[in-house]
């Protein structure tokens, strides 16, 4: 019922990009660090016979990007990679795109939109866990000796001539600041891309508090469209093609464990569009539920009963790990991987986290308050492999009985006409 939640982090304002794609890629390999094995389940538009690896490649700078065909930011700076492969000696420089879709659904998107260079096809996931990529868009470039040069500039920053250099051997500092003119044009095909696949909205642009619900795509057949999640930073998201009990599932953080829906729902999907970055969380979440209730048509109700679960406890030294903030990200758990990532998720999006990993309550009883950056790698349903993740960090979970409250989604009854005159 519950489908896994693709996330998108968009990088708008590159003046800052490099900061946030370094917090946002806590386990990414550091400049200077062997740039992990290369492993592609497939490859395209590359040589035949060519081979991928780092003895192969040796003496080229290799330009990384990993990307999704779904992303929005992804797409909206292919122009900008195709520029530098245009700009580059090829026997110098070689660009990879790294996408971990499907390859039919990647070759079809290149029939519209191509890429220049090699495309990377990575199902496994491997390689992005190598690499420590939870967002994307994200860039490494790797010199010609194999070592990671630099992990946190977008292509935008980078110059041609900056990589030629960077292949004869010589010293150079990456990245720099963007052409206006391409700013400019990244920018307006962000929006636009934002419009087409998540907004189908106006714009928000200087909104304190908004909240929009509008219909979603239709089905095609018996084939629904595929949801999305693109989260903007704290109280800023879009959500397309959702049910309402997905809706709000991802739009409120309620836990699969703990969300019930009673008869039949219509078999309608919804998009939800949300801009208020200085909400209280919790009045956010009672925001968006009224949101999707009225538009959607259904009813919502909350229950509370004892039950059997996991209570998240701190150690002192779990501090250490928490950054002060009052604002919050997100926190999911991947099943291709086996890895929980929290991205400046706070302590309950945590434990929502590892309710849905394990899928019995988890409470958060830490007392600890800002939010986490880190990876774990855990097991499904195995409480003695989350323990052990989670002792790194000093925390753990204690099995107990505590009140839970469960979300009860069912159909709204039809309106009463009015009254007859």
């Amino acid at each position: 019922m519950w489908k896994h939640r693709t996330i998108c982090l968009l990088l708008l304002a590159v003046s800052s990009a490099a900061a946030q794609v370094a917090d946002l890629n806590p386990d990414a390999p550091k400049p200077g660090a062997p740039a992990p094995e290369l492993t592609f389940t497939q490859l395209l538009q590359a040589p035949a016979g060519a081979k991928v690896d780092w003895p192969s490649l040796r003496g080229k700078v290799v330009v990384l990007e990993f990307w999704a065909t779904w992303c929005v930011p992804c797409v909206a700076e292919i122009p900008v990679v195709n520029s530098l492969v245009a700009a580059v000696d090829p026997a110098k420089v070689q660009f990879i795109s790294v996408d971990d879709e499907d390859p039919a659904v990647v070759e079809a998107f290149l029939k519209t939109k191509p890429i220049s260079g090699w495309i990377g096809i990575d199902t496994s996931g491997k390689l992005y866990e190598r690499f420590g990529v939870n967002a994307r868009p994200t860039t490494f470039v790797v010199d010609r000796e194999g070592r990671v040069a630099t992990d946190t500039v977008r292509p935008e920053q980078l110059k041609s001539e900056q990589l030629l250099a960077l292949a004869d051997g010589k010293p150079v500092v990456l990245g720099g600041d963007v052409d206006p003119k391409v700013q400019a044009e990244l920018n307006a095909a962000i929006a636009q891309g934002m419009a087409a696949e998540f907004g189908k909205t106006a714009d928000s642009a200087g909104a304190l508090f908004e909240i929009r619900l509008t219909p979603g795509d239709p089905a095609t057949g018996d084939k629904q469209p595929a949801t999305r999640t693109m989260m903007r930073g704290a109280g800023r998201m879009d959500i397309t093609d959702a049910s309402p009990a997905n809706l709000l599932s991802f739009g409120t953080g309620v836990a699969g464990t703990r969300l019930k829906v009673a008869g039949e729902l219509p078999d309608e999907r919804y998009n939800l569009h949300v801009e208020a970055p200085n909400a209280d969380a919790k009045h956010l979440s009672q925001a968006i539920e009224l949101a999707i209730a009225t538009g959607a048509h259904v009813r919502i109700e909350h229950h509370t009963e004892t039950k059997d679960a996991y209570v998240l406890t701190a150690k002192p030294e779990a501090q250490a790990h928490i950054t002060p903030s009052a604002s919050s990200g997100a926190a999911f758990y991947s099943p291709k991987t086996k890895t929980l990532q929290c991205l400046n998720a706070n302590p309950d999006q945590l434990a929502g986290a590892l309710e849905d990993v394990l899928g019995v309550p988890v409470v958060n009883e830490t007392g600890l308050t800002g939010t986490l950056m880190l990876k774990l790698s855990i097991a499904p349903k195995d409480p003695a492999s989350a323990n052990t993740a989670l002792t790194t960090i000093g925390l753990a979970l204690v099995q107990a009985k505590r009140p839970i409250e469960t979300v009860t989604v069912s159909a709204a009854p039809a309106p009463a006409s009015p009254p007859r005159k």
